[in-house]
């Protein structure tokens, strides 16, 4: 696919996809990523030999984890230079099961077959990247089994209140907090993708609208620990703060302070969504 053609979200991953894990190692990052894994445990499959689904999977972070946890994974990204990443660094599950990987935008799976997924998750915010995420969580339910479970997160509309506060662009504010859109903020115009923002009550909304029952909602972090680093060096440290995020996450009145919405939500039966796929 030529630069001109390319999707500004994927131009810019494509871009950093050799430097992107440099940006999430710290101890910011490993407390976040432990909180990430322990609220998903609850909803892996019981069945080692279901299939999952890493949407969005960058340069493979979950996909590896799930496939050293025993699963068979399929990686999705729209980005080619991300895949090529995630291959070096996805091992085979146990019993030597291959993991595959497809380039897509999650708006369009239909190279992925129906009914399949046990599991699908989508960290980093995906689903807001896309330019529908409505058709994107169609999508998914289509390649989610009977009873399949999405796990996702989102940008927190709330989250944004600030940077339109610094740039004193009051009618920027009052567009962003009507339609959640905003962009991603980098240098090159051409880079500068469209994000869809949520707040937890919206982000239901998009579950359940399109074949989904949601079984939790968590605000990711409430706790502003990317701001004071230095008090998650150690393990100890790190579970403390931890206990205290676990004990807000779920708070409504906490988590409009959380950057991102975790949400999860399980396919109902009979049901691809209003279009019916």
């Amino acid at each position: 696919m030529s630069r001109t053609r390319r999707p500004a979200v994927q131009r810019y991953h494509d871009r950093v996809a050799p430097r992107y894990d440099d940006s999430y190692d710290d101890d910011f990052w490993k407390w976040h990523d432990e909180l990430t894994w322990s609220y998903l445990k609850p909803f892996l499959p019981l069945d080692l030999r279901a299939p999952v689904i890493d949407l969005g999977c960058g340069t493979g972070k979950w996909a590896a984890k799930l496939a050293k946890s025993g699963y068979a994974v399929t990686g999705v990204d729209i980005s080619a230079r991300m895949l090529d990443r995630a291959r070096a660094n996805v091992p085979d599950a146990v019993g030597a099961v291959v993991p595959q990987f497809v380039q897509a935008d999650l708006a369009d799976l239909s190279d992925l077959p129906r009914d399949t997924f046990a599991l699908a998750v989508a960290f980093g915010d995906p689903i807001g990247c896309t330019p529908s995420p409505a058709q994107a969580i169609k999508q998914i339910r289509r390649v989610l089994s009977e009873r399949g479970v999405l796990v996702a997160t989102f940008d927190n509309r709330f989250a944004g209140i600030d940077y339109y506060l610094q740039s004193g662009d009051v009618d920027a504010m009052r567009s962003f907090l009507r339609d959640g859109r905003t962009h991603w903020l980098t240098s090159d115009p051409e880079e500068r993708f469209a994000i869809a923002t949520f707040t937890p009550e919206g982000v239901r909304r998009l579950l359940e609208s399109n074949g989904f029952e949601v079984l939790d909602i968590v605000g990711k972090t409430v706790l502003p620990m990317r701001h004071h680093r230095h008090l998650l060096a150690t393990s100890p440290q790190r579970r403390r703060w931890a206990a205290i995020e676990r004990k807000l996450c779920r708070n409504p009145s906490a988590m409009g302070r959380a950057s991102h919405i975790q949400v999860v939500g399980r396919a109902r039966c009979g049901s691809d969504g209003p279009e019916n796929g």
